[in-house]
């Protein structure tokens, strides 16, 4: 059994420490100079921007699994075993094509997943465009652990885990108790 990996774009945990560094550079800045009331004032929609950021670029992921995927968006998580995919496929965006709960074919694009970048085009100097292998991709992954699977599945005859989605509801929360404090916090 292998550990579960996790894949999402490079550049959402980069980007969301940088606007928490920010973020955290202003209410410092304010605590220093005394300005409690502006501390009081834009502490909750400071607080609603970071996790806004953490909930869009850093949360979602593609979580790989020795028998399973899950996909973790914004608002919902789909659990997705391996048996129960047919098709994946890499691109600009990872798409996987899975049996749904009710017995037809869904394709699942999973949110801020590490899809394969369009061709580059270098300078001319090793005679133009570069394509990313596909190998050293870190999608790539997801594809190798379910074709294993597929492999080890043919020999198996044991019945299958159904494909579930449920809602975020800590996510959907806490951003209703930040909005409501934001809005308390203006009047």
């Amino acid at each position: 059994m292998s550990a579960p990996i996790i894949l999402r774009q490079r550049s959402g945990p980069i980007i969301t420490i940088i606007v928490w560094a920010f973020l955290a550079l202003l209410l410092i800045d304010a605590i220093v100079r005394g300005s409690w009331d502006t501390v009081g004032t834009f502490l909750p929609p400071l607080a609603l921007v970071g996790w806004l950021v953490f909930i869009l670029l850093w949360r979602p992921a593609v979580i790989v699994g020795s028998e399973q995927v899950v996909i973790r968006e914004i608002l919902r998580t789909t659990t997705v075993p391996f048996a129960n995919i047919t098709d994946i496929r890499l691109s600009t965006i990872v798409s996987i094509m899975a049996i749904a709960p009710n017995g037809a074919e869904r394709t699942y694009r999973p949110w801020n997943a590490p899809g394969m970048p369009r061709r580059k085009v270098d300078s001319g100097l090793t005679g133009g465009t570069r394509p990313e292998s596909v190998d050293n991709h870190p999608s790539f992954e997801l594809l190798r652990r379910w074709e294993n699977f597929d492999a080890r599945a043919k020999t198996a005859t044991t019945p299958t885990d159904p494909t579930t989605t449920v809602w975020n509801l800590g996510v959907v929360g806490v951003s209703l108790v930040l909005i409501l404090l934001d809005i308390f916090s203006r009047l």
